[in-house]
């Protein structure tokens, strides 16, 4: 017998101090209480009568106490986490290594009910159990997170938090053991290399999954966006399908699907301005093996137009602007009624500025700030590499004169030849800002072909989530640059620094958003594609399939049993001592 959570030693010690301080506890006598009466002679005939007790009445108190000790090392066995001693069957000495594969196919439920993580996780734990020597483990998503150890606690312990997904690139080198035993159902196909032996854990089954979903612009202007979905049914028969797609609380689609075996169908859904930026799409049928991909979830930049107050007194150049844009929804305004309340997502400020700095992120064109310096017709050369000026040609930008603000909190992104800044952006007061230093009216700016692209880049960066894609689950790499990594729910993902940059893992399907430099960007990530998918077939051999893993849930963990044990001795002592058949 073998405990996963101590040494042996230590097992036999914390059982024998349980059953000590249990006797030691059930002997404590309950002080009587002292009750005033107001004569003896009753009792004195009750105690001078002298009644031989029953064998029952003189070992009732010695069974309390059996049954008191008893409960209480059943219940320190289970801490324990006793299971029985595997033999040493795996031939051979040395080190041995074992790799699970976990890519999400691994995560399909077998005809038992079981996944075929939950059997490889199994199968490992008895491969460890049976090794000669120190035993290394390790998956092809995180790689090695345990050993070499020969400690079985901490090889459960690692087994109990590894976990299936991600990206399943990692493979041992070639002197990481003397043993590798690999313990995969080949839903990703590699070169297993001679000499590692492999244990199959796969299983034919029927799934239906959702293989593709993105949000693709529209040709048409009038809609936020097309959604694009894909639909795949990867079983022997034909079936009925459910799939929705949603945002926020709106139904977007709601259809049932007849689709033949091995049958793909694809969907474009337009979608309208207005609503939640978060759309998701869900599968549901009767034959199903694998859950990670019946859901999938993108992200609509341009979900709805951004409300942008224009504060100025000469503000017509910005009128053009907006008005052709299905984007903005543009509000004007005099400087004097600044001070109201406006609903808005930015503020355009155009030679003009509040007071204090606003509470929403602003687009400022030459604001009367405390100037350092100025130039006369500087020349701009270089666009730079901010989002801000992306795009932008500043050779068609002719500036009759800017200025260099004193102690203005921002960087600066653009600059002319000689030095004086041109754009800044950054944060201010925990705000995003942009501050083109010259104006409209000391520049070619309204009718330059960089125009559109500046401002359009501008309120993007400003106010707009844009999106990163749709990716699989596994590591992300990001620049230096990076402030903070979180779920839709607002829980911190862990970074951590490689080469000078930010790698976190997404593991889980589902929406991330990443924070750097004032701008946040939204990660879709999805478990579905036409390879993980398909768990009806594997990349196997029929020579690699020879060593198949049976089901791990028939036999049930010891300790199980031990607190059932304990509760039924519990309930038996209670109700004897009820009816005082003991003490």
């Amino acid at each position: 017998m073998t405990f996963a959570a101590m040494a042996t030693w230590q097992a036999v010690l914390w059982l024998l101090a349980m059953a000590a301080l249990a006797a030691a506890v059930f002997r404590l006598r309950v002080r009587p209480p002292r009750i005033l009466l107001p004569s003896l002679l009753l009792w004195r005939r009750v105690l001078e009568d002298s009644r031989e007790a029953t064998w029952w009445e003189r070992v009732r108190r010695a069974v309390s106490l059996v049954v008191t000790i008893a409960i209480a090392v059943a219940l320190a066995f289970a801490l324990t986490r006793p299971s029985r001693a595997a033999a040493r069957t795996l031939a051979g000495h040395g080190r041995t290594l074992i790799l699970l594969d976990s890519a999400p196919s691994m995560l399909a439920r077998t005809r038992t009910g079981e996944t075929r993580w939950a059997r490889a996780v199994a199968e490992a734990r008895r491969l460890a159990a049976s090794a000669p020597d120190e035993v290394t483990i390790a998956t092809t998503s995180d790689g090695i997170i345990e050993g070499p150890t020969a400690d079985l606690a901490s090889i459960d312990m690692a087994l109990d938090t590894a976990a299936a997904g991600g990206d399943p690139t990692w493979w041992p080198g070639a002197a990481t053991a003397d043993a590798v035993h690999f313990i995969t159902d080949g839903g990703v196909a590699r070169a297993i290399e001679r000499g590692v032996t492999v244990h199959s854990v796969f299983e034919p089954a029927a799934n239906v999954a959702i293989t593709a979903f993105e949000v693709r612009p529209s040709l048409g202007g009038a809609a936020a966006g097309d959604a694009y979905v894909e639909v795949a049914n990867y079983a022997a028969d034909s079936q009925t399908a459910h799939l929705t797609i949603t945002r926020g609380r709106a139904t977007v689609l709601d259809r049932r699907l007849e689709m033949r075996a091995g049958e793909t169908l694809r969907q474009i859904v337009p979608l309208a301005r207005g609503g939640d930026a978060a759309i998701r799409a869900r599968i549901e049928a009767r034959a199903d093996a694998l859950d990670a991909d019946n859901e999938a979830i993108a992200w609509i930049e341009r979900a709805r137009p951004l409300a942008v107050a224009v504060v100025g007194a000469h503000t017509t150049w910005l009128a053009r602007l907006f008005a052709g844009d299905p984007d903005v929804r543009a509000t004007f305004l005099d400087p004097s009624s600044y001070g109201r309340t406006i609903q808005a997502d930015v503020f355009v400020f155009d030679g003009w500025a509040p007071d204090s700095v606003p509470d929403r992120p602003a687009l400022s064109f030459a604001p009367p700030l405390p100037i350092a310096s100025e130039e006369v017709r500087p020349t701009w050369t270089a666009a730079g590499a901010h989002a801000v000026v992306l795009g932008v040609d500043p050779f068609t930008v002719t500036i009759d004169k800017a200025r260099a603000y004193r102690s203005l909190p921002l960087d600066v992104i653009a600059a002319s030849a000689r030095g004086t800044p041109l754009v800044y952006a950054g944060e201010q007061a925990g705000r995003r800002a942009v501050v083109l230093s010259f104006s409209a009216a000391e520049s070619n700016l309204a009718s330059a072909p960089a125009f559109p692209v500046l401002v359009g880049n501008a309120l993007d960066w400003l106010a707009r989530v844009s999106s990163a894609g749709v990716r699989r689950p596994g590591p992300v790499t990001f620049d230096d640059g990076l402030q903070r990594l979180e779920d839709e729910r607002g829980r911190a993902v862990r970074l951590t620094g490689v080469d000078g940059r930010a790698v976190g893992v997404l593991r889980s399907p589902g929406l991330y958003f990443a924070s750097s430099h004032g701008a946040r960007v939204a990660l879709a990530v999805n478990a579905g594609d036409a390879g993980t998918s398909n768990v009806g077939r594997t990349s196997l051999t029929a020579d690699q399939q020879r060593r198949t893993v049976q089901a791990a849930g028939a036999r049930r963990p010891w300790w199980m049993y031990a607190v059932l044990a304990a509760f039924a001795l519990a309930c038996a002592e209670w109700w004897t001592w009820q009816r005082r058949i003991t003490v």
